[in-house]
């Protein structure tokens, strides 16, 4: 997203080269939604081991033996089409989870909660303009969705759009004025778009909600930082990061903004 903005002198460009890495290093990432129906979660967790990595994989394939059943048993269930679609999707079984959601259009033409889901597989497979559209014919079925809405914001962030995606994150901000997530991706889209204030203001609004994550607070934190706030920035960072942690994202900040 970044990369897309103007700036011809050298310092601009350092700046960008410099904010990609560190945003990729944080892993800060547009918020990405629920479907629909809380219904197509995890139906189950697993027993943790101590491992992450392994228990991320384990819940993944368990879902999609769980899914499965309920998609075998009742194939034309709506959720259970959705369920086992992300749950194939979980494991990279994309071309598999699509075959599922393009039997599931063909008995519901008109789901959007399908269509969506299919926008989301496309949209993880790279193919963000199909993606787009499929989620824009979604809307036409659920005009008043403001997971659709916030979708379509993300997917034209991706393509650089940004002034697109900051018009679908205000529309999914008119269904759902408190939601974090949209704040979030709002803020995170006028950062890029190096609109600070705006972006600190929509990611105050996220941080200061019950719901907040530890992303949401290290957005806000590096939206303080591009604006010499540091000592509010290092407060807000350690939060969740060790000491270590923050002296680096700060020194990247100073390093960014020209500072000593």
């Amino acid at each position: 997203m970044y990369a897309r903005t103007n700036g011809s002198n050298s310092r601009s460009k350092f700046k960008t080269t410099r904010l990609v890495g560190l945003f990729c290093a944080a892993a800060m990432l547009l918020v990405s939604c629920t479907s629909f129906s809380s219904q197509t979660d995890n139906p189950q967790r697993i027993k943790p081991t101590g491992n992450p990595a392994v228990d991320r994989q384990a819940q993944a394939f368990q879902n999609v033996r769980l899914w499965g059943k309920a998609y075998d048993a009742d194939g034309n269930n709506i959720i259970n089409i959705i369920g086992y679609a992300k749950a194939l999707s979980g494991i990279g079984s994309e071309g598999r989870a699509i075959k599922v959601l393009e039997d599931g259009a063909a008995k519901y033409p008109k789901d959007a909660g399908i269509m969506r889901t299919h926008a989301k597989i496309l949209s993880k497979q790279g193919l963000i303009g199909p993606a787009l559209r499929k989620m824009q014919a979604a809307l036409k079925h659920a005009p008043n969705e403001w997971r659709l809405y916030n979708d379509i914001g993300e997917l034209h962030s991706k393509m650089g759009e940004q002034s697109l995606a900051i018009d679908a994150f205000k529309r999914a901000l008119k269904l759902d004025p408190n939601n974090p997530n949209i704040h979030t991706n709002m803020g995170v889209t006028y950062m890029f778009n190096k609109q600070l204030i705006l972006a600190e203001k929509h990611l105050n609004i996220a941080v200061s909600h019950p719901n907040a994550t530890a992303k949401m607070r290290q957005n806000y934190a590096f939206t303080l930082g591009l604006q010499g706030k540091y000592k509010a920035a290092r407060k807000m960072f350690l939060q969740d990061l060790t000491l270590k942690q923050v002296n680096s994202n700060i020194a990247q900040l100073k390093a960014i903004n020209g500072d000593k």
